[in-house]
């Protein structure tokens, strides 16, 4: 019998039995590490430092290459511990799991509600919408929580005054349950209740870091996709991965047993370190895959107002799109994955430390931008939508993502070594497909062409760095002016944070949500002629 020594945790393997296999069997390897895919080395997330008994594994794997090359340059060794096994039965292997400090996109442009909000003091008590909530013993204060399937981002802020006091972001600590919602839903269904007791958990750990005392926190508002916001309050999440793809709360509305998709709990009923008492909202979702994360963004734009369509696009594993003006809105939801945040992307990175985040084509060498000052690691998104912008404008790569010459990789860094393959070019094009095609049926919906866009709305981290000339080149944008592109940053949290301040804010949001229209990408009679179509690296052709 073997020793694995986890995290610090000492456990007991057998010769031939993965990391991974080991770790899932104590309570801290089933919360520190993540895999999307069987096991089999495609995913590439449970990544893991090995600090000693490295020479008491199986060799290397093919699917392990990247890791190889990466713990020779820094004489450290990492390994897929879904591929590395233990050899010998008088090992002990130590072994540590890392987390990447990502950039995220933790703030926005704000809304512009009045300050009205519906936690209030009156006299020496707290109120919830003319309802008594509690004695008011010190200050009084909400919290807004935007949780995505990446990230997470927490707003402090003063109920009295309006004042953001503290803002926080990390990653979402649920990741071993996969990089994206459907595998978040399998692993559910398999490990009822550890997500919604990882996300609590670890929200609980940054409230009691706050500096206040938690228990004058008399109001939170949450958004986010439906998976992820389901989580959260400890729905069921099983429906919204199978047909019809739809939230526990919108069944209930569409057979007449609630009136929203917008979830009311107290703090106590889900464990939450706040006042027990405190009122947990969860923002209304649109339909389906469309969530209540669409809709918080929406609720900072001016929709209202008499101006040309707009069109809001926000990227993430879940991308969501919506086109309207005032008075009609049309919304999707695109499957896009995790290529774009370096899931299933061989050079593939977060934004985070030593991602190249901007490259450009210089004769035969690459002039990059990183995050950092350290070595490079590997591409972030804005690095990967200009690595195939420029290799299609050098005339090296076609519209099929195929290399001109027949080869199958293109060096983008000797020092460490970094390649970009062809199967690299072929997973980011069918995640641009899904965003693309989103934006193209909704276009045609509305019975618009990109020309008649006023506004383009940008949301997210993504949008932050990305050369939106190169993505309309590729065709993961639609071909709109640069002048009416508009980067808002984190509108998510923005919005939610918006519907703690405003009661008008949060009423609107509730009756916006009712007159949007969904639509069903995949419903579409040339849905997978449009895919097709959209798979090839070059601009989209709406008609307008």
């Amino acid at each position: 019998m073997a020793m694995l020594i986890f995290n610090g945790e000492r456990i007991e393997v057998q010769v031939g039995e993965t990391i991974l296999d080991a770790a899932r069997r104590s309570a801290r390897g089933a919360r520190d590490i993540a895999s999307s895919c069987p096991g089999i080395g495609k995913c590439k997330e449970c990544a893991v430092q090995i600090k000693s008994g490295s020479d008491a594994l199986t060799p290397w794997s093919e699917a392990e290459a990247f890791l190889r090359q990466q713990s020779d340059r820094e004489e450290q060794t990492f390994r897929l511990a879904c591929q590395a096994r233990i050899a010998r039965s008088d090992a002990v292997v130590e072994v540590e799991t890392f987390k990447q400090k990502l950039e995220i996109a933790a703030t926005g442009r704000p809304a512009l509600d009045a300050f009205e909000p519906w936690i209030q003091r009156r006299g020496g008590s707290v109120y919830c919408d003319g309802e008594k909530l509690a004695e008011a013993t010190g200050g009084i204060h909400g919290v807004a929580v935007d949780v995505g399937t990446t990230t997470v981002v927490m707003h402090l802020v003063d109920l009295e005054s309006g004042d953001t006091l503290e803002v926080r972001a990390f990653e979402n600590p649920q990741k071993y349950g996969g990089s994206d919602v459907m595998h978040r839903i399998s692993y559910d269904r398999d490990n009822p209740g550890q997500l919604h007791h990882t996300i609590i958990t670890h929200l609980n750990h940054l409230l009691r870091d706050l500096p206040i005392d938690p228990a004058t926190v008399f109001a939170v508002t949450v958004a986010g996709n439906p998976t992820m916001r389901d989580l959260l309050f400890g729905l069921n999440v099983q429906p919204i991965g199978q047909n019809p793809f739809m939230s526990q709360t919108q069944a209930e509305v569409l057979a007449g047993r609630r009136e929203s998709t917008a979830i009311w709990a107290d703090g106590d009923q889900l464990g939450l370190n706040v006042h027990p008492r405190a009122r947990v909202y969860g923002l209304p979702l649109i339909s389906n895959h469309v969530g209540a994360d669409i809709a918080a963004v929406l609720a900072t734009i001016p929709i209202e107002e008499p101006t040309d369509p707009f069109m809001v696009i926000d990227i993430g594993t879940n991308t969501e799109v919506v086109v309207g003006g005032r008075d009609r809105l049309i919304a999707a939801s695109c499957a896009a994955g995790p290529a774009f945040e370096g899931g299933r992307v061989s050079c593939g990175l977060p934004a985070c430390e030593g991602a190249i985040t901007a490259m450009r084509r210089c004769g035969d060498r690459w002039e990059v931008s990183s995050i950092g000052s350290g070595p490079v690691r590997g591409i972030c998104g804005s690095g990967l939508v200009d690595i195939l912008a420029e290799l299609r404008a050098a005339g090296e790569m076609d519209g099929m993502g195929r290399f001109h010459d027949g080869a199958d990789r293109v060096a983008v860094s000797d020092d460490p070594p970094l390649f970009f393959t062809r199967g690299d070019a072929s997973e980011l094009a069918l995640t641009k497909a899904a965003i693309g095609l989103g934006q193209a049926v909704l276009l045609r919906r509305f019975g618009i062409g990109p020309s008649r866009i006023g506004t383009y709305y940008l949301a997210g981290a993504f949008a932050n760095r990305i050369d939106a000339r190169k993505a309309r080149q590729i065709g993961l944008f639609v071909p709109v002016p640069e002048e009416r592109v508009v980067r808002i940053g984190n509108a998510s949290i923005e919005g939610a944070k918006a519907a703690l301040l405003s009661r008008a804010c949060r009423d609107r949001i509730e009756s916006l949500v009712r007159r949007i229209e969904h639509v069903e990408l995949a419903k579409e009679p040339d849905f997978f002629h449009l895919f097709a179509t959209m798979t090839e690296l070059q601009p989209i052709a709406v008609e307008n």
